[in-house]
């Protein structure tokens, strides 16, 4: 089922305008990457790591209820922040950034789904090129992303600021209303967390 679900996000990705995206169309590591709509009630910000099979899973599994509940029905917006806990994790990160706007939440699915794959591999990067190919980012994009100082660094300040301003030590972790919450949330930790600010 893995590949299927790899083929079907790929053909989404492919249908989308061809990359012209160098390093310099990669997006800025400051920019918040977010789903659901801007003027939402609540705004949830999710700290995830690429390589981290509880990100994967809440993802996988918790977020499609999630998403279905409150974000498609614009109760919810969900801000995405890296938290790179290793050097793959980190590296997936640039090349979801690498990919461009509408191209940065398919690859965190395909990253995530894949997970497995990629970052226990001899070779993550090589792994990572791999899925940049099938999702359109060239080989000289994507080491030209990996190479990007900015980009690179930019992504351990997420972490370092949700370090210092959410004492985020662990992924994924959920910053509502001001309040931390650490570990995947189901739909029922999530309902309880959000649905009292949307009284």
């Amino acid at each position: 089922a893995g590949m299927t679900a790899l083929s079907a996000l790929f053909a989404l990705l492919l249908g989308l305008s061809p990359v012209t995206a160098t390093a310099g169309g990669a997006l800025p590591a400051d920019q918040d990457m977010a789903i659901g709509d801007p003027k939402a009630p609540v705004t949830v910000i999710e700290y995830a790591s690429m390589t981290c099979p509880h990100c994967a899973h809440f993802h996988d599994t918790y977020l499609p209820d999630i998403k279905k509940k409150y974000i498609d029905t614009g109760k919810v917006r969900l801000v995405f922040r890296e938290f790179p806990l290793d050097r793959a994790a980190w590296m997936a990160s640039i090349l979801a950034r690498c990919s461009g706007e509408d191209r940065f939440f398919p690859y965190i699915d395909i990253l995530f789904t894949q997970q497995a794959v990629w970052s226990r591999a001899k070779d993550p990067k090589a792994e990572l090129l791999k899925l940049a190919r099938m999702g359109g980012v060239s080989d000289k994009d994507f080491n030209a992303c990996m190479s990007d100082k900015t980009l690179g660094d930019g992504i351990l300040q997420t972490r370092k600021d949700g370090q210092d301003k959410h004492e985020i030590n662990s992924t994924p972790s959920f910053v509502i209303d001001g309040k931390t919450h650490a570990g995947a949330m189901d739909i029922e930790a999530f309902s309880k967390a959000v649905e009292p600010l949307l009284k």
